[in-house]
């Protein structure tokens, strides 16, 4: 079993974002902000929030530590824009289809009797090595999913690739909580929102 962050460091940090999180009151910052703590405390080089808008699910947040240290001044990372069906051919549409996490230890070597595929296309355009990924889904508390949460390649105490512990997915799934709660509040000022549209139409 590949081993991950220290746990007491790890536990530390979880009890010290659970505290501050409600400080945080912009839900993107948010987002970005738990997609970060969840890469630093399983030590992942990059990562990625989804949400579903129709039957697709579309990039919200994106981030890749190698990637952004080769990016020359005003570049940005290459998948701001970017969407695909909810079903059973990708990672993260398989994930969303079947309400089921997916723990990959290498993308390149998916067996081919399984329904995914991983896209290559996005690492050659890069030069880019996606290896280890942890793939969760992102529920409301009627099951319905709203998003995926994306943590891809894990890294030892040497910065080598490495597999996802057991360790690391209760992290994961930790913070994947987190992410849901802060879906639901979107979705809720989303509602109230339009309800307030509606009410100032009939005045």
């Amino acid at each position: 079993m590949e081993k991950s962050v220290n746990h007491n460091e790890a536990l530390a940090k979880v009890v010290e974002f659970d505290q501050n999180i409600y400080d945080i009151q912009d839900i993107d910052i948010l987002l970005e902000h738990i997609l970060s703590e969840i890469r630093k405390i399983v030590k992942a080089d990059a990562g990625s929030i989804y949400v579903v808008e129709d039957k697709n699910l579309v990039i919200k947040y994106a981030q890749n530590d190698t990637q952004l240290r080769e990016l020359q001044p005003g570049e940005k990372l290459p998948y701001k824009s970017f969407s695909f069906p909810i079903n059973e051919k990708s990672i993260a549409g398989y994930v969303a289809y079947t309400g089921k996490p997916l723990v990959i230890d290498d993308a390149y070597n998916i067996p081919e009797e399984l329904p995914y595929k991983f896209n290559k296309q996005t690492d050659l355009t890069t030069n880019y090595r996606t290896k280890s990924i942890y793939t969760i889904p992102l529920k409301m508390p009627d099951g319905k999913i709203v998003g995926v949460l994306q943590i891809i390649n894990a890294l030892d105490e040497n910065g080598k690739i490495r597999s996802f512990s057991i360790q690391d997915g209760i992290y994961i799934n930790h913070f994947a909580t987190n992410c849901e709660q802060a879906l639901k509040q979107t979705k809720m000022t989303e509602r109230n929102f339009k309800k307030m549209l509606k009410l100032s139409e009939f005045r």
